[in-house]
Formats: structure tokens, C-alpha cells, sequence
């Protein structure tokens, strides 16, 4: 893999906070191609019912007609657009893990619960859904860690987690403090005790945009070329 494996991302149409429509999308796609981006997963928000953006019929729809087309036309670029979903822990079952497979992978992407939730169960909500994707022959991946409060107040409480093989992804825009100090601090220190295996870009806007190579060279230049490959290229997915 000589580009970047980018795991998280909005920039196909799904009536969430990214991408808000093809064009839009396929420009988000190609700021994310000229950035060093190889392989793209397009996960839109499966929010919990009383949450933004819960899963509907309509949403649904709105996703499988614009990723075909987004596919086709990325392709001719050399990107590698791929489906997926960032989902909600409470909102995965026994009866719906498979169809939230990271495609051409094993992963399964569960979101953390951000620090805007206030939520006191982050944790136990996260774990119980790491089992029910793992009884399923399939591998967690935690979405942001570092902006969830109960992390932030104890980085510890997440080595439960990566002792177990699960795998926890850090937005790579924590690394350079877009996400606030707080984040910032917690990134690090995760990293700093191994227990970041991916950074993805959790791109949504061109203000918020889906690149991923001013982190990784921040990385690189902080951690060296071995932990910045490691992170960006996707080596920890459980391909399939």
C-alpha cells in the first residue's frame, strides 16, 4: 500500500452533517486523492432513534444511489471509494452487525460517544457492542476514542479493549488539536501507549476536509516513519 488507507469518512450522501450531494462528495473525494488518500471508506452516521441522524429507509436510499456513482467516478482517478458505517453502540445486534462490515474487511466501525454526549455508561455501551460484532466473527473499530469524556478522564479505561485485539481509531485531525486540547492531550498519550492501531480523517466539509497528510507527516516527524505507516496505511484492518 503506497497511499493512505483512510477509514472514516462523510463525503457520500446519506442526509448526514457530510457530504450534501454527489458533487459535493466527489469533491470531498478528490481533495482526499490529491492528499496521498489510496483507499477511502465512505461511513455515514447510524445514530441511535433519539440521537441527529438515526438510520431511516430514506437515508439508506440516499446512500446506496450516490455510492455507485461516486465509485465510478473516483475510479477513473485511482481511487478506491469503498462502503461502510460509523455506528452507534447501542444501535448494533446480533441481527444487523453484517451489514455495517467495513467492505473488503472484517472491521466493523463503532463511533465513541463524544465528550457532547455527557454520558456516563461510555464504556460499558462500547464494550457490549465490541462483543456482539466479535461473536460475529467480526473485529471492532472504535472511532475517536480521544473525544470521548470517559477516555479523556482515563485513558486507561480503554486498555480493556485493545487487550482484547479490538482496534481503536483516532481522527488524525486530534493529533494537531483541531479537535480542542482535551483531545489533543488524550491522542497522544493513547498513542504514546500503544493503544492507537489507525488514524483516519473523519472527514465531512471542505472545512472539515477528508486529507490526511498534514497529520501524518506531524506524526512522522513527532513518532517516526514506522508508527506514521502503521497508522495511515491501514495495516491493523482485518483485510478479508
Amino acid at each position: 500500500m503506497d497511499g493512505f488507507v483512510d477509514v472514516h469518512s462523510h463525503v457520500v450522501p446519506s442526509g448526514d452533517d457530510g457530504a450534501e450531494g454527489i458533487e459535493d462528495g466527489l469533491a470531498l473525494c478528490r481533495m482526499a486523492f490529491e492528499a496521498g488518500t489510496e483507499v477511502l471508506f465512505a461511513t455515514p452516521h447510524a445514530h441511535a432513534p433519539w440521537d441527529t441522524f438515526p438510520r431511516t429507509a430514506e437515508r439508506d436510499t440516499a446512500y446506496d444511489t450516490a455510492l455507485p456513482v461516486m465509485q465510478r467516478e473516483v475510479a477513473k482517478w485511482g481511487l478506491d471509494l469503498r462502503r461502510g458505517w460509523e455506528v452507534y453502540p447501542t444501535v448494533v445486534a446480533p441481527e444487523n452487525v453484517e451489514e455495517y462490515r467495513l467492505e473488503g474487511t472484517r472491521g466493523v466501525m463503532i463511533e465513541f460517544p463524544g465528550s457532547w454526549l455527557d454520558l456516563d455508561d461510555s464504556i460499558e455501551i462500547v464494550t457490549e457492542a465490541g462483543r456482539i460484532v466479535e461473536a460475529a466473527g467480526l473485529l471492532p473499530v472504535f472511532a475517536h476514542p480521544e473525544r470521548c469524556r470517559a477516555v479523556a478522564e482515563d485513558p486507561k479505561c480503554v486498555r480493556p479493549l485493545v487487550e482484547r485485539g479490538w482496534l481503536l481509531c483516532a481522527n488524525a485531525p486530534s493529533f494537531l488539536g483541531r479537535h480542542g486540547p482535551t483531545a489533543e492531550r488524550t491522542v497522544w498519550g493513547l498513542l504514546d501507549t500503544g493503544q492507537i492501531a489507525l488514524a483516519a480523517s473523519d472527514g465531512h466539509t471542505h472545512g472539515r476536509p477528508p486529507v490526511l497528510d498534514d497529520a501524518y507527516a506531524f506524526v512522522r516527524a513527532r513518532r517516526g516513519e514506522v508508527i506514521a505507516r502503521r497508522l495511515f496505511t491501514g495495516s491493523a484492518l482485518p483485510w478479508s
